[in-house]
């Protein structure tokens, strides 16, 4: 049995959209086609089955790791301008 994308209260078909609160990492769902940018038609179902506890803990952790890791290189990379912009600096005044 195949099952279609479902049709909203507006008569819209319903896009996927992934969800990435700590309740439901990575879980898709369907919602208005709009959502996001029109808020008038509240249609919601789930695409994936409920994840696992554990299942869910691992995806947190993975997600928590990564924004550490984003913000760390963030970081990093405004050091390596300081440092730059300090070296040219320096450069310049020994002229």
């Amino acid at each position: 049995m195949e099952v279609g994308i479902p049709i909203c209260r507006c008569g819209l078909e319903a896009k996927v959209v992934v969800s990435w609160t700590d309740d439901n990492p990575g879980r898709r769902f369907y919602g208005y086609k709009n959502y996001g940018r029109e808020s008038h038609c509240r249609f919601f179902a789930w695409y994936d089955a409920p994840l696992t506890p554990r299942a869910r803990v691992v995806i947190v952790g993975l997600l928590r790791k990564v924004k550490k890791m984003e913000r760390a290189k963030k970081i990093e990379r405004i050091c390596w301008l300081c440092l730059l912009i300090f070296s040219m600096a320096i450069v310049w005044v020994m002229k």
